[in-house]
């Protein structure tokens, strides 16, 4: 019995000196008081600071949205790469295609009075006319056309919206003459292939360093044609070539749809959804036309 107590009194100094020491650790580690400074009443709140943080760091959006979009004085482009088909003797349903489908190509077919070839040839023949009041083979109401087209009414600018159609398996964007539009409108992913491959078409796509490599490399050949050396006898076909297969996608400046704060800083060019994919485009699409 006496050695059982004994055994009791020395388990619990060894437990003392023990919480002893751990005292003195935590003690040793702690920042003195007074470099501490003076101690709040109650705990500071997060929550209370996290909005101004949130709303700091929307700010440029904000911003962004905040500016009046600019008005649409020009011409409008929009390339699109609806592959569909419209009007009398169109698509027809494949035996695999779901339901929906059938019943769409059955509404692509029926739904317009003119033929599926003359549709064909417009939109494969170049720009074409966005105004339905000049342009009956618009098939209307479909989204490709329609959002534009309401915006553009809103706009009064009908008779300053076109729309030229680009496959998307095309391997170059149409030879056009952008310049002659105030705005030029890239609708759908399937574009932003474009950005990475330098072609004269493309090249706002490329950031500003990569444009003065291709600028002086066209004047050098410029002054090589004036001057009869044999650089200047290179086909533009050829010296195109080898600018685009000395671009890479780090040369490139495009990887995503442009946001509101391009579209209202009066960008030329600009990536944009299609019709009817993304809920962002609404904002986006009324900026163009500065609604």
């Amino acid at each position: 019995m006496a050695e059982r107590s004994v055994r009791g009194s020395v388990v619990k100094a060894i437990a003392a000196e023990a919480t002893r020491r751990k005292r003195d650790a935590d003690s040793a580690t702690e920042t003195p008081a007074a470099e501490e400074g003076p101690r709040r009443s109650r705990p500071r709140r997060a929550c209370r600071d996290a909005p101004v943080q949130t709303l700091a760091a929307a700010a440029p959006a904000a911003a962004a949205a905040s500016q009046p979009s600019l008005p649409l004085k020009g011409k409008l482009l929009v390339i699109h790469a609806n592959t569909k088909t419209y009007g009398r003797g169109g698509d027809t349903a494949a035996a695999g295609d779901d339901h929906r489908l059938v019943a769409a190509k059955r509404s692509n077919r029926e739904d317009f009075k003119f033929a599926a070839k003359d549709y064909i040839a417009m939109r494969d023949g170049g720009v074409y006319s966005g105004d339905p009041r000049e342009n009956k083979l618009l098939p209307l109401p479909r989204p490709t056309y329609t959002e534009f087209i309401n915006r553009a009414q809103r706009a009064k600018a009908l008779d300053r919206l076109f729309f030229v159609f680009c496959p998307p398996d095309a391997p170059r964007l149409p030879r056009l003459n952008y310049r002659a539009y105030e705005r030029v409108v890239y609708a759908g992913v399937s574009f932003r292939r474009f950005a990475k491959i330098w072609q004269p078409e493309r090249h706002h796509f490329f950031k500003p360093q990569f444009q003065a490599r291709v600028m002086a490399m066209l004047l050098a050949r410029n002054r090589a044609q004036r001057s009869g050396s044999a650089f200047g006898v290179l086909p533009d076909e050829l010296l195109h070539d080898i600018l685009a297969f000395a671009s890479s996608k780090k040369d490139a400046r495009r990887d995503d749809y442009d946001d509101l704060a391009t579209v209202n800083s009066g960008q030329r060019h600009l990536f944009l959804p299609a019709p009817g994919s993304s809920g962002i485009r609404d904002h986006l699409f009324d900026a163009v036309f500065g609604l």
